[in-house]
């Protein structure tokens, strides 16, 4: 086997260590169900804002190497994958300014509309080796109410980022309502290729009330 080979093979492996040490200090938001293939996790800001600053950096290169045929980023998931490169920086400056607020730091609201928001917030990560990574902001509101205000995959797995991002809606969705929450909201939505008909298996359904004008809420209950 050539080096080339077997450096392909060991891929998936490194990349499951790294994903590992990358929560090996993350509370664990639930047991994943017997020979599930994803980490759920619950990841600190520091460790968000890493792995958040990787995904916008793979994004970037996978831009501006063009028009691959051979790969993922091509027909809807170019639209995908430009959509990502335009909100993964903003991610990341929100990481970061969760890290100051769980560091003791109070940014003013006049300097970080976000703030109050981000009071109340925590990232969450479905993690894979080789088979896609989605991460979530998810905050907690009056009136039983948890949004999920964004939702993100890794960009070298467009594809099988896809089901990482079901299955970790599904998981915070499905862990809020049993923990007591009277809905769990999805505020604009990063569309997958699927439209409303990847997010409706996911149990959300799109809330025209109280949504702001061209935004989009979609909304999953009891």
């Amino acid at each position: 086997m050539s080096r080339a080979s077997t450096a392909a093979a060991r891929r998936p492996y490194l990349l499951l260590f790294a994903a590992a040490a990358l929560v090996g200090t993350a509370h664990a938001l639930a047991t994943p169900a017997a020979g599930s293939q994803y980490m759920l996790r619950e990841l600190s800001a520091g460790k968000a804002t890493v792995l958040l600053s990787q995904w916008s950096r793979e994004a970037d290169n996978l831009r501006s190497q063009g028009f691959q045929p051979a790969t993922e980023a091509v027909g809807e998931r170019a639209l995908r994958l430009k959509a990502l490169s335009q909100e993964l920086p903003k991610l990341v400056s929100r990481a970061r300014v969760l890290g100051m607020l769980q560091q003791g730091s109070k940014p003013q609201a006049d300097e970080n509309p976000e703030a109050d928001v981000l009071g109340r917030t925590k990232v969450h990560a479905a993690l894979s080796a080789g088979l896609g990574s989605a991460l979530a902001f998810v905050s907690e509101h009056p009136d039983h109410v948890v949004c999920i205000d964004a939702c993100v995959v890794n960009p070298s797995y467009m594809a099988a980022g896809e089901q990482a991002e079901a299955v970790l809606l599904d998981h915070l969705a499905s862990t809020a309502l049993a923990g007591g929450a009277a809905e769990v909201r999805l505020h604009k939505p990063l569309f997958q290729t699927g439209g409303d008909a990847f997010y409706g298996s996911c149990g959300f359904i799109e809330e025209r009330e109280g949504a702001e004008e061209g935004a989009r809420i979609l909304c999953r209950r009891f």
